[in-house]
């Protein structure tokens, strides 16, 4: 009587294409932690950590594309670095508003808006990095045009510039 032996396991052909397969996986978790990695080091500010960032960001975009003019003052406002004036469209559409975005204190950002004969209202988000606003004339081609825009900046604490952003304001008919 002959018995004949089952193969069992796998042949070296089998494992082969198997370590293959993992080593490709591998290497693309590897490269893709290492590219997560560099753009936490490039972008200091953590948005999804602290949020505030994200919604001062969203509301000023709002505010300055729907701007009308940028006022040099109101109340003990003046337009500077540190202090952003708008006079833009309310939400509900049916109104105008003056808006100030306060940006003085480290660590804070105020903005107040000013309605008519209303008291002001405010809103604060704290756990900022440092903002700095500037209203610029929009230059094309290398020529000033008679349009603004408004160059947005944060630092964080080490220095590093998080946040640099242009926002131009949408034509008004």
């Amino acid at each position: 009587m002959v018995s004949r032996r089952r193969a069992r396991g796998y042949s070296l052909m089998e494992i082969v294409v198997v370590m293959a397969l993992f080593g490709v996986f591998l290497f693309i978790l590897v490269t893709l932690t290492a590219e997560m990695r560099r753009n936490e080091k490039k972008w200091p500010v953590n948005f999804f950590a602290r949020p505030e960032v994200g919604s001062i960001l969203a509301r000023m975009r709002h505010d300055i594309l729907d701007a009308t003019s940028f006022p040099n003052n109101i109340d003990t406002y003046t337009q500077s670095p540190t202090s952003l004036i708008v006079y833009t469209i309310a939400p509900d559409r049916s109104s105008a508003e003056t808006v100030v975005w306060d940006l003085s204190k480290p660590g804070e950002v105020h903005r107040k808006v000013y309605k008519a004969n209303l008291p002001p209202t405010e809103w604060v988000a704290r756990q900022a990095p440092i903002f700095i606003c500037t209203v610029e004339p929009m230059v094309v081609l290398g020529q000033p045009t008679d349009e603004q825009e408004v160059h947005i900046q944060a630092v964080d604490k080490e220095g590093k510039v998080a946040i640099d952003q242009v926002f131009v304001p949408r034509p008004h008919a």
